[in-house]
């Protein structure tokens, strides 16, 4: 194995965090451009759209969003009506949160939206390299138990 660099702009954790700021920021950006929505409202219907119904720690984890966001963010798209609340019948304690049919045509936009932002982040990259770069990112990931779904 290769010797990790000591600088701390070399290191995995300062260039993944530069990547995220990238990421977030064109996300944000098209969100607003493409969706007119803020990007945590775009994330949480892409969350909710690809997954399916969940309750608001699932969102959380899977929109990476701290839960107190995800919570607040899930109030403001209840009361525009683009997302449904049920109870959850597993536990009385959560509800199930869904998309209303107003989501449901927002989350058509939001795929094409989202793949158009990985488009261009991908875009110094050849084809090989993306995957190998994708494989390696999900093998880190695997090791420390993130799981996709």
């Amino acid at each position: 194995m290769s010797t990790i660099e000591s600088r701390p702009d070399e290191s995995l954790t300062y260039r993944l965090k530069a990547l995220t700021k990238i990421a977030d920021r064109m996300s944000a950006e098209l969100s607003r451009e493409k969706l007119g929505l803020p990007y945590p409202e775009a994330s949480i219907i892409g969350v909710i759209g690809t997954f399916g119904p969940q309750t608001i720690m699932d969102i959380s984890r899977r929109a990476n969003l701290d839960k107190s966001q995800a919570s607040r963010t899930v109030d403001a798209l209840l009361a525009k009506g683009i997302l449904g609340r049920t109870g959850n019948e597993q536990d009385g304690r959560s509800v199930i949160i869904s998309l209303s049919a107003e989501g449901r045509k927002i989350f058509r936009k939001v795929g094409p939206t989202m793949d158009r932002r990985d488009r261009e982040l991908y875009e110094c990259l050849s084809e090989p390299e993306s995957e190998a770069l994708r494989y390696l990112l999900d093998k880190i990931l695997a090791s420390h138990g993130w799981e996709a779904t």
